[in-house]
């Protein structure tokens, strides 16, 4: 059987779906609209699956049997966990208790049924234990979920870029893993982007540019202190069946983020009774009208399953006929899983923003020019999707190009450890970003300008682009290759950043590089190498300011032939 569409789908692919008939929910991101529903299929290659869940389970309990005795607490425990996979008489023959689980012939086909009753099975007591025995000591699960050694994944490292860029700015989370936070913490170091909400007192601390609502509990949370989080990791049915009613606090807080904004589902089945219970109550309290603008539901999924087609059902009662059916389920589907829908709409916030940050600096632009440069800032992004998988290395890589660009931009540096590897264009969503009144003066805007210019060359092949060197402090932001051959591209905000560029030894003394400046050049300084006397050819650095280009005029056709005269590609 081929695999399904959402897993295969290119990040290219699903850029042209938020470009086309996604495009409402992707601008509804980039305006932080969307709440992020998070469950355990953005985890699915970092932390055991439920089938690895319940083969551990029963082969734990198999192993601690005492055989000589025939009322072995565990043998009943086991016999009951086993019950919940339905065997049939024949397989009923071939299970012996005696024998290790994995040596079992339907050992793959019990472990597989237990998937949709693993709250049952994690349910199962074992006498003279605590109710949560087997998921704390049998499945181990606040050490397995806490590993220290596990990684992010690309999923957490777009997560952590968003939150960063201020359009993820809340998180509801089912999983235990603290692998957001440890991407966050790569990306933004001890900077306070990231807040994170286990126990009901949480919510009283101050928001911050994310928060992170992990209402199933944390394992990490449990480990630090087990006796006031261990009873929070959910996990048994009885916990998740009575969960609304036992979080007075929490409920309602996340109750609200139903009823006032739209929700994306990433990576979340919503098979459980308690995710299904809050739905239900934010209908009641006031249910979303069908259609919505953007989409007030949106699933990462191939297909929609039963318990999300239910949750349509219930969420817009009213408007769910079996004429709009259709088209309503039509509108929640983003068929593609979290990987590539992630690093897209990473990529389509990131060009969204200097889309608007070249309208913000310089509003005189007229439609058609205008137009041309967001052309080329949507031929970088897709060169760069066409060149990119959602892997967390390769995503690494790239979120460290960025931040690295961003960093020298900014200050003529390189990124510090204690700030993370990532900087983000703007802390805003893009509807607040035209109040934010530093912006203007900032240089950013005039970033914005020469990406696009950089971007319609790439357009109209009057140069190629590669990556830089980030093992190498004097790489640049990105190699251009023209005509006249390979340049180092940098950028700088204003002159303290250009000097700094040359201070901090950015530049190298014998390669061919283009400073770009956002205002102004500053004046050349002996730092800046030259070629070698008795050489011949162009400077080792050409400098050009966006700001004299502009002072020109905005025709996008000249100002791209003075461009292109300016760094001699």
């Amino acid at each position: 059987m081929p695999p399904p569409a959402a897993a295969t789908i290119t990040v290219r692919a699903t850029l042209a779906m938020l470009d086309g008939a996604k495009r409402e929910i992707a601008d509804g991101v980039a305006n932080d609209q969307y709440v992020f529903w998070l469950g355990s299929g953005i985890s699915r290659d970092r932390m055991p699956d439920l089938r690895n869940v319940a083969k551990k389970v029963l082969s734990t309990l198999q192993s601690r049997i005492d055989r000589a005795n025939a009322g072995c607490r565990f043998r009943r425990a086991l016999d009951a966990v086993v019950a919940l996979a339905n065997p049939s008489p024949d397989e009923w023959g071939r299970i012996d208790f005696d024998r290790r689980a994995e040596d079992w012939p339907d050992f793959d086909v019990l472990a597989g049924r237990l998937v949709n009753n693993y709250a049952r099975m994690l349910n199962v007591t074992v006498n003279g234990e605590d109710p949560d025995y087997i998921l704390w000591n049998v499945l181990d699960a606040a050490n397995i979920y806490a590993d220290p050694t596990i990684e992010p994944d690309a999923e957490h490292l777009c997560l952590a870029a968003l939150a960063s860029e201020g359009v993820a700015s809340d998180m509801p989370s089912a999983n235990w893993d603290c692998l957001i936070e440890r991407a966050v913490l790569l990306l933004s170091g001890a900077q306070p982007v990231l807040r994170v909400v286990v126990a009901p007192n949480d919510v009283r601390s101050n928001r911050l540019r994310s928060n992170l609502y992990k209402f199933h509990g944390c394992a990490q949370a449990a480990l630090d202190n087990e006796a006031l989080f261990r009873g929070l990791l959910v996990a048994r049915s009885n916990q998740i069946n009575g969960w609304v009613a036992r979080n007075p606090v929490m409920a309602p807080f996340l109750i609200n983020f139903i009823v006032t904004r739209p929700t994306l589902m990433l990576g979340l089945s919503a098979q459980d009774a308690n995710i299904q219970g809050l739905f239900v109550a934010a209908q009641v309290a006031m249910a979303w009208p069908w259609p919505s603008h953007p989409p007030a539901y949106a699933f990462s999924e191939n297909a929609l399953g039963a318990d999300q087609e239910g949750l349509l059902q219930n969420v817009y009662h009213r408007d769910y006929t079996i004429a709009n059916r259709p088209l309503m389920e039509a509108d929640a589907l983003v068929q593609a899983y979290a990987k590539p829908l992630l690093l897209a709409l990473f990529l389509y916030v990131a060009t969204a923003k200097l889309k608007v940050l070249v309208t913000i600096g310089f509003p005189a632009f007229a439609g058609n020019d205008r137009d041309k440069l967001h052309h080329g800032l949507e031929h970088a992004r897709n060169l760069v999707a066409d060149n990119i998988m959602p892997s967390a290395a390769i995503v690494t890589e790239m979120l460290k190009q960025f931040g690295r660009t961003m960093t020298m931009l900014r200050d003529g540096s390189l990124p510090q450890p204690a700030n993370g590897i990532y900087a983000p264009i703007t802390t805003e969503p893009l509807h607040r970003m035209p109040a934010d009144m530093s912006l203007a003066g900032s240089g950013i805007c005039q970033f914005a300008i020469a990406a696009g210019l950089i971007g319609l060359g790439l357009a109209r092949g009057l140069w190629t682009a590669s990556k830089a060197d980030t093992l190498r402090n004097s790489s640049g932001s990105f190699v251009l290759t023209g005509r006249s051959g390979p340049a180092k591209i940098y950028f700088a905000s204003n002159a303290q950043a250009a000097i700094r560029l040359g201070i901090n030894g950015l530049i190298a003394g014998s390669d061919d590089a283009v400073i770009v400046h956002s205002h102004q050049s500053a004046p050349p300084m002996p730092r800046y190498p030259r070629r070698a006397p008795g050489r011949t050819g162009l400077a080792s650095v050409r400098e050009v300011s966006i700001e004299n280009l502009l002072a020109g005029g905005t025709e996008v056709e000249n100002l791209i032939e003075r461009f292109r005269s300016k760094v001699a590609l």
